[in-house]
């Protein structure tokens, strides 16, 4: 269920990839170096520089520990929780750092 229309972007680093502990799905740990949706009212996960960010997501991720990369998730939420889920991944470039 989606709690109201929301979306973060981020720039950071890929600290861990796992798979989801109900065996479906991936976590993804995300170092945040910048929010580039910051002071938006749609950032409904408002993470700050240097935090880690845990997501979800559906697909194997195409990037590897290390990588940089810029990401949009959304907070998903209903009757038995939230979640933090992964809309898209790009890895960034070298000239991007």
């Amino acid at each position: 269920m989606l709690a109201k229309p929301n979306k973060t972007v981020i720039e950071g680093t890929v600290r861990a990839i796992a798979p989801a502990s109900e065996g479906h799905g991936h976590e993804i740990e995300i170092e945040v170096h910048r929010n580039l949706s910051r002071g938006r009212s749609d950032d409904f996960i408002q993470p700050a520089r240097g935090q880690s960010l845990h997501l979800f997501a559906t697909q194997t991720p195409d990037v590897a520990i290390g990588d940089r990369v810029r990401v949009q998730a959304r907070l998903l939420a209903g009757p038995f929780g939230e979640r933090t889920v992964l809309e898209q991944l790009d890895p960034l470039s070298d000239e991007a750092r």
